[in-house]
C-alpha cells in the first residue's frame, strides 16, 4: 500500500499535470538551487551526481571522482528506469548530448521525460558559490558557461522531452509541504529526532507500540527513546530510559533527560546525564512532591 507521503507526492503530480512515473531531469547551472527543488519530490526519487562523488570518494566536490561517480550513476538510473520508478535526475544537464543520452534512455524504458528549468540570474548563482565550501565551489566562467547552455522550455520539447517546464511556474512549494504533513507521527517524531540527534541516529530508530517513544536498535542492542513534554512548551525534548530500577522500589521505570548523542552514549554505558525520573514515583501531577532521583555513578 503506498504511503501517505506518496500518495500526497502522486496528488501533487496530477495536479500540476505532471505524469508519473516519468525521469525528470533538472537543467540550471551550479548554484541555481536545484537541489532545493528536489527536495519537493520523495528522498528515494532523487538521484544525484553529487552524492554519487561523495559516495565513491567521501567528497561532493571531488571532480577527480567524476568517472567513478558516474559508474554509480548511471547504474542507479538504469536499475530505476527498468523498473519503471519515477526518478528526479540532480545536475546542471546544460550539455546537449547529456539531456538526448538521457532522454533516450528513458524513451527505451517507454518512460516520459520530463525537463525542470531552473534558470536562476546568473548573478545569483555566482554568488551562491561563495557560501560553498571551498571543494564544492564551482569556478565563475564554467557557471557563465553552464547558465549561458540553459535552453528555453520550447527548444527542449524538440528535444524530445514529453513536457519542459520553468520551474517558478510550478507550485513545488505546495508539493512539498503536503508531502511532509502527509506523514504520520511516527514519521513526525523521527523527525524531530532526526534534527536533534541527526541523520545517523536517525536511521537506526524505529517506532515503537507506544505513543512518542521510539527504539535504537543496532545489532541486538536497543535504547528506548520517548518525546518528553509535561505541558510546559519551553520545556520539552527527549528522555532515555535508564537500565537501573528506581531506588525507591517500586515498579516504574527511571527515564533521564538527553539532548545529545553523548548523552545517548552516557546512558548505554550504563550512565545517567542528568537527574533520573521515575514513571511511577515522579509522574507530572506528582512532580512537586517527588523530586527527582539522582542515581550513583
Amino acid at each position: 500500500m503506498p504511503s501517505a507521503s506518496l500518495t500526497a507526492t502522486q496528488a501533487g503530480l496530477a495536479r500540476l499535470q505532471l505524469p508519473e512515473p516519468a525521469l525528470y531531469v533538472l537543467i540550471g547551472a551550479a548554484g541555481s538551487g536545484k537541489t532545493a527543488v528536489t527536495s519537493a519530490f520523495p528522498p528515494e526519487w532523487r538521484l544525484s551526481l553529487d552524492d554519487c562523488r561523495a559516495r565513491v570518494s567521501g567528497c561532493a566536490g571531488d571532480q577527480s571522482s567524476t568517472a567513478a561517480a558516474l559508474t554509480v550513476f548511471h547504474a542507479i538510473l538504469a536499475g530505476r528506469l527498468a523498473r519503471r520508478l519515477p526518478t528526479v535526475v540532480d545536475a546542471t544537464s546544460t550539455h546537449h548530448a547529456h539531456r538526448i543520452a538521457l532522454v533516450d534512455r528513458a524513451r527505451a524504458h517507454k518512460v516520459p521525460a520530463v525537463a525542470l528549468v531552473v534558470a536562476t540570474p546568473l548573478a545569483q548563482c555566482q554568488a551562491r558559490q561563495q557560501t560553498r565550501p571551498p571543494a564544492r565551489q564551482v569556478p565563475p566562467d564554467v557557471v557563465a558557461r553552464q547558465h549561458q547552455g540553459i535552453p528555453h522550455p520550447a527548444e527542449l520539447l524538440l528535444e524530445g522531452f514529453a513536457q519542459a517546464h520553468d520551474v517558478t511556474n510550478l507550485d513545488l512549494l505546495r508539493m512539498l509541504l503536503e508531502r511532509t504533513a502527509a506523514d504520520g507521527s511516527p514519521a513526525d517524531l523521527r523527525a524531530e529526532f532526526r534534527a536533534a540527534f541527526g541523520d545517523d541516529l536517525a536511521a537506526a530508530a524505529a517506532p515503537h507500540p507506544v505513543p512518542g517513544h521510539l527504539l535504537l536498535a543496532v545489532a541486538g542492542r536497543e535504547l528506548l527513546i520517548r518525546r518528553q513534554d509535561d505541558g510546559d512548551p519551553f520545556d520539552h525534548g527527549w528522555e532515555a530510559r535508564l537500565r537501573e530500577s528506581c531506588p525507591d522500589g517500586c515498579d516504574g521505570a527511571l527515564w533521564t533527560r538527553v539532548t545529545s548523542p553523548a548523552d545517548l552514549l552516557d546512558v548505554h554505558l550504563g550512565g545517567d546525564p542528568d537527574e533520573a525520573r521515575c514513571d511511577t514515583c515522579d509522574s507530572p501531577a506528582d512532580a512537586a512532591l517527588h523530586p527527582f532521583h539522582r542515581m550513583e555513578a
